[in-house]
């Protein structure tokens, strides 16, 4: 019986383990650009995508 619940709680930390990763390795914050012509520029010599954000206050 124990071995069967320590299983199932390491199972558990390990679930949670793996599930927190990504949060960590990405842990570098963002550069926005507010220009898009010097994004574009920038995306251009680093082979970078580029994401265009839009929004409005209606």
């Amino acid at each position: 019986m124990f071995n069967s619940v320590f299983r199932r709680v390491s199972l558990g930390v390990l679930l949670m383990l793996i599930g927190t990763m990504p949060a960590l390795v990405a842990n570098a914050e963002i550069s926005w650009e507010k220009s898009l012509e010097n994004g574009m520029k920038e995306a251009g010599k680093t082979g970078k995508p580029v994401m265009l954000d839009f929004y409005t206050d209606w």
